[in-house]
């Protein structure tokens, strides 16, 4: 089964010449890498080793690339899985450097893993060894998402009380004005875990894994996919972006009378969002924490910063940017 990355430009377009080099560690004088594509088309480029399997398509846009898109598979996934770990991880290098040189993002099925280790982006496209627990769910997609919903009147409540007691009180009317004050507020509160915070590592059922701090209060979403686990929060930063995730959302449900919560159901087997509570309309489904997620990954490389490679800092109007841009795909614009 292949599993699907890439970068995406955060801005403005990924620099052309840099995508080149970086892609060269692989693919080396490939004509296809080096070739200019016309508008509307793509270069198809491949890249296989002893486990991996690699496709890469390069979308030009006007000046640079748009969009680098890689599907990646072990072709014999029922043996250990370090050799493949072994193979998959320059592949991933090239990706982390080029959204890093470019101030574009890294993607993993849809999920934003820009800014993670090495180690963790492994984990997102390596099945653990065989004989690992996998964690199970311990109730129906349908009575999470009523339980999800019926803790909506709390989770605003911890916003305004917390607001208030740091002495910055919100209106929160569910209007878009709202969004700019809320978000110049919480880009203050997020907050890093320790990097030597203990942590577990949990299985999911289909395979995948991930970090679980221990001993932490975590948000009841924490762990029921492998893009729900951003641990590198602290515990009331994760409360922080529970609380706005869904207040983003309903701002938007609010706005738009067809989009209406249900359980997430998508065509294809690795569906991202399969099981949890979304958003639906016309328009993609949204899941309210990975709609935030980058948001608050923008606050995150500012109090980790990289001092080779500075970034962008967030601003008070990335969420009312951001509820700007779903209204539009809401309303079919």
């Amino acid at each position: 089964m292949s599993l699907t990355m890439g970068v995406v430009p955060s801005g403005t377009e990924l620099s052309r010449a840099t995508t080149v080099a970086l892609l060269s560690r692989l693919l080396g004088d490939d004509p296809d890498l080096h070739a200019l594509v016309p508008s509307g088309e793509y270069a198809e480029l491949s890249w296989d080793g002893e486990r991996v399997g690699t496709q890469w398509f390069v979308y030009p846009g006007r000046t640079g690339v748009g969009q680098l898109e890689v599907s990646i598979w072990d072709s014999f996934p029922n043996r250990p899985a370090d050799a493949y770990r072994d193979e998959a991880a320059p592949v991933l290098e090239v990706l982390r450097d080029l959204a890093n040189a470019s101030g574009g993002r890294l993607i993993i099925e849809e999920g934003d893993v820009t800014g993670a280790p090495l180690d963790e982006l492994l984990d997102l496209i390596s099945v653990p060894s065989v004989g690992a627990p996998p964690a199970t769910r311990a109730e129906s997609d349908e009575d999470y998402l009523h339980r999800y919903l019926a803790a909506g009147d709390d989770r605003l409540a911890w916003l305004r009380d917390h607001a208030a007691a740091a002495g910055t009180p919100l209106r929160l009317d569910f209007s878009r004005e709202s969004l700019v004050p809320l978000w110049q507020w919480a880009t203050g509160r997020l907050e890093p875990r320790a990097a030597d915070a203990p942590k577990e590592k949990v299985f999911l059922a289909n395979g995948s894994a991930y970090q679980r701090p221990t001993d932490a209060d975590l948000p009841m979403w924490f762990g029921r996919s492998l893009f729900l686990a951003p641990h590198v929060w602290s515990d009331e930063s994760l409360a922080l972006i529970d609380a706005i995730s869904f207040y983003a959302l309903e701002c938007l449900r609010r706005a738009v009378p067809d989009l209406t919560w249900r359980v997430g159901h998508g065509p294809d087997r690795g569906y991202p969002h399969e099981g949890q509570p979304v958003l639906a309309g016309r328009g993609p489904e949204l899941e309210p924490v990975t709609a935030v997620i980058p948001l608050a990954a923008k606050v995150y490389r500012v109090r980790v910063p990289d001092p080779t490679r500075p970034a962008k800092p967030p601003t008070a109007e990335d969420l009312r940017d951001w509820f700007d841009v779903a209204l539009q795909r809401a309303e079919g614009a």
